[in-house]
């Protein structure tokens, strides 16, 4: 590589390989990592220079990342990895050190975190970066940059790397208890031009939840800590000017936007008040919702609520730890429809006490809703993702994979089975639902 100022962090998103994220950059507008951002803007924020590559968006090839490095010449080179990108990364990183056998290489993102050991094993991945990445990536370019003089590796909480050939796992880092000390991410560091009208930003980190099947809770922390709702509005009139008024849609990804209501009718007030003319959705649950707060949110622009009810069974509900009634989520849907909101509804087929009733029954709930009143509806297969209750829990709960590919881990392609129900169960009664999604 050649000699240039030791200061340029090259950030790589790999690319997920399904029709969900085909379609929705085709209908949405393409939203540009929204982790690699906020790495990227800390690390700007503090002297560096990241160079942020998404190759969800970008076709560029291998020869076009090598000499990206070539030229760069980065300090480190970190890929954001999830379980079914973990084999295309390991690639990934061999093609780099093949070339450039110096390179400093860290994979970090969900997989990473919860899978730490699968994820450093390969010899051509040098660290992992677990859970929040900020302080750690920062720490770690410091300690790249000095040998080790200003901090060392085993210094640093949440890191993973080797030590003469052994891997070494520091404890965990806190979280970050104040999101308020993070700069507002800078979507200059990629093409503006990139979002067309909408944008993705994150208000909060952490989920409450304990539903079995999920990992948000093993990666952001079982607590939620949220943004001052003054600091989420500079964020969308900055993008606002950014962007020369053209974004008038946000997305906010939090995993549940509306778990305190009193903070979001702040929010709402504030765009209102502010007649900042902007349409925004979000995701919910259905337990964490009211009329009032309804109200507000059709009143400040909220065109559209995301609620995960996965099954129309309510014994399946109960044993997997959703933690909502079906009844409850009958009215609120209803109630959530008539204040002109568009009630967006998940499902999953594949739950470890599903039988082909259980998923017909499903099946029965969402053709209920599609009828009533035309939803967008979604519908996803059951995936034992490592981090979670169920994965760690698989032999007792009695489900099996089908298959060892990773990348196969992707939601879109049934991957367990138990004695109730198989692949094809899934398979079959998926396509009797396709006409509702």
């Amino acid at each position: 590589m050649g000699g240039s100022i030791m200061n340029k962090i090259l950030l790589i998103n790999l690319p997920i390989q399904s029709y969900v994220q085909r379609d929705f950059a085709k209908l949405h507008n393409y939203n540009p990592a929204l982790g690699l951002l906020s790495l990227g803007t800390w690390l700007e924020f503090n002297g560096y220079t990241p160079i942020i590559i998404d190759l969800c968006f970008e076709r560029k090839t291998l020869k076009d990342i090598l000499n990206i490095i070539k030229e760069e010449n980065p300090v480190l080179i970190g890929i954001s990895v999830y379980t079914e990108t973990i084999d295309m990364a390991v690639q990934l990183s061999k093609a780099i050190k093949e070339s450039f056998p110096d390179a400093k290489i860290a994979l970090g993102g969900a997989h990473p975190t919860l899978a730490p050991e699968d994820s450093i094993s390969s010899d051509y991945v040098d660290f992992v970066i677990r859970k929040e990445g900020e302080s750690i990536l920062l720490e770690l370019v410091e300690a790249i940059i000095s040998n080790q003089k200003t901090i060392k590796y085993s210094d640093i909480p949440g890191l993973v790397y080797k030590k003469n050939s052994e891997v070494v796992k520091n404890p965990l880092r806190r979280p970050i208890e104040d999101l308020d000390l993070l700069p507002i991410v800078k979507r200059e560091l990629v093409d503006i031009e990139r979002y067309g009208n909408n944008v993705a930003i994150s208000t909060g980190r952490g989920c409450p939840g304990k539903c079995i099947y999920c990992a948000a809770t093993s990666l952001s922390g079982a607590s939620i800590r949220m943004r001052d709702v003054k600091n989420v509005f500079m964020e969308i009139v900055n993008l606002k000017t950014v962007s020369k008024g053209e974004i008038f849609q946000i997305q906010i990804v939090d995993d549940t936007f509306t778990s305190d209501p009193e903070r979001v009718k702040e929010f709402c007030k504030l765009i209102r008040g502010h007649k900042l003319n902007i349409f925004w959705n979000c995701e919910s649950r259905v337990d964490s919702i009211s009329e009032e707060l309804l109200d507000s949110m059709a009143s400040s622009g909220c065109k559209a609520i995301q609620y995960g009810i996965e099954s129309g069974s309510q014994d399946v509900l109960d044993k997997i730890r959703k933690g909502i009634d079906l009844e409850v989520a009958r009215s609120i849907i209803d109630l959530t429809y008539n204040k002109r909101i568009l009630p967006i509804l998940s499902f999953m087929f594949g739950h470890f006490c599903d039988t082909k009733d259980t998923m017909g029954e499903t099946l029965e709930f969402m053709k209920e809703m599609f009828s009533k009143y035309k939803l967008e509806l979604a519908l996803s297969f059951n995936t034992p993702f490592p981090g979670t209750w169920q994965h760690t829990n698989m032999d007792k709960l009695g489900m099996r994979f089908v298959t060892q590919r990773k990348s196969a881990l992707n939601l879109l392609e049934p991957v367990v089975e138990t004695d109730a129900f198989d692949t094809d169960d899934q398979r079959e009664l998926f396509v009797e639902a396709r006409p509702y999604l």
